[in-house]
């Protein structure tokens, strides 16, 4: 399908649902979840898959916060470049918000999410070193995987 997205390691995946590693920006605990099929919007999802939607986000969000330990978790959707439904789970970790505030000298300024996760996917794209003291991906990977089953 033109636009859409390679995919990153899969952490979870059912018949309704997939959630993988972004490869786009490989910041541990950064996920893509996606509703499988044509969907391009909440509206059109039966109310089954809606439902079950909901309790699979709160399920991937605990599993990034105990995983990675961010101080928030941004979730995202935009269905722009790939117009399927899916969200970005986007951990907002203290040593994230930290280089943000180095590289942009605004840490007296109230955070801005959106601003802050566009500058991450930049600074952070593939094969991005991450600060030392970041959690292994491999290893939040694995234990996200853990937490799902």
């Amino acid at each position: 399908m033109m636009g859409q997205r390679s995919s990153g390691p899969i952490i979870f995946e059912n018949e309704m649902f997939s959630l993988e590693q972004s490869v786009e920006c490989p910041i541990p605990g950064y996920l893509i979840f996606r509703v499988k099929g044509e969907t391009a919007g909440l509206a059109q999802l039966p109310a089954e898959t809606a439902k079950a939607l909901g309790k699979m986000l709160a399920q991937a969000v605990k599993a990034i916060e105990e995983a990675v330990r961010p101080e928030r978790v941004y979730i995202l959707s935009f269905c722009e470049v790939d117009p399927r439904l899916h969200f970005h789970l986007f951990p907002r970790t203290g040593w994230l918000l930290k280089e943000y505030f180095k590289a942009n000298d605004c840490a007296n300024d109230p955070v801005n999410g959106p601003m802050l996760f566009e500058w991450a996917r930049g600074a952070f794209g593939p094969g991005s070193r991450m600060p030392k003291g970041t959690p292994d991906m491999e290893t939040a990977g694995a234990a996200m995987r853990a937490i799902l089953k």
